[in-house]
């Protein structure tokens, strides 16, 4: 890599401003090169469009995430909004109720993929970005591996903090992590959590750095003011179980 730096990956911020602000404030202690969103800025949470305003601000590269995509055209097809489970596709319909056109033109225009030389990040997988698949298992995992050459790759999409590793016979393993040297003969898919809706049990933001000079990933959880997030999904009208899945983190 040309210029060694300090990689922030954030994803799946999802309306929630309380998170978002903890995330970006915890930033500024840290010597951070670029800001990487990894997509789904909006849905579920009660302020879009404080978020997207905010990522548009102070990030260099933002992909589009399926909810991005999802509350920025103007009717869901069937097929999709059958698959939907209903919270989902209740905060989809209020979000895009909540956006301004101009707003939604620039979410429908940002890129899948980001790459640079051995790196890559896309929302959900790279075998197929805009199919929104869940990478949940090696096997799902291995997919990615043989869709592109990447050498660490970066997903968000499960809100679930996850680690996968290709050893050089091609077999895949997956693991939890917080800190971790990415070592040059091995190939690196990590999910790097949810800021504003984390899914592994615990209820913190969650975002990683990369530092390309080192190898070195971290994981960082940050407290915010969940309370205050989960009363702005109820007075805003979303289901209020997007609400109270806020403070057990699932």
């Amino acid at each position: 890599m040309n210029k060694e730096m300090r990689i922030a990956l954030l994803s799946d911020i999802h309306g929630n401003k309380e998170a978002l602000e903890s995330v970006l404030e915890d930033l500024e202690d840290k010597r951070i090169d670029k800001v990487l969103c990894l997509g789904d800025i909006v849905g579920y949470g009660a302020d879009p469009s404080f978020c997207l305003r905010t990522i548009r601000e102070r990030s260099d590269t933002i992909l589009l995430g399926n909810h991005d995509y999802y509350c920025s055209i103007p009717q869901l097809p069937e097929e999709i909004a059958s698959r939907l489970n209903p919270l989902a596709l209740d905060a989809i319909n209020m979000t895009r109720e909540m956006l301004s056109e101009e707003e939604k033109r620039f979410l429908i225009s940002l890129p899948l993929i980001w790459e640079q030389e051995d790196l890559m990040a896309t929302h959900a997988s790279f075998r197929d970005p805009k199919s929104w698949r869940y990478l949940l298992s090696g096997e799902e995992a291995k997919e990615d591996f043989d869709a592109y050459p990447f050498r660490i790759g970066f997903v968000g999409h499960t809100h679930i903090v996850t680690l996968f590793v290709q050893n050089t016979d091609c077999s895949v393993y997956q693991f939890r992590f917080k800190r971790l040297f990415l070592k040059k003969n091995l190939r690196f898919l990590l999910n790097v959590g949810s800021v504003g809706q984390p899914r592994d049990g615990d209820p913190r933001a969650a975002f990683v750095v990369y530092d390309t000079e080192s190898y070195e990933a971290i994981v960082y959880r940050i407290a915010y003011d969940i309370e205050k997030a989960a009363l702005k999904i109820k007075n805003a009208g979303l289901p209020l179980q997007l609400a109270e899945r806020l403070k057990w983190g699932i």
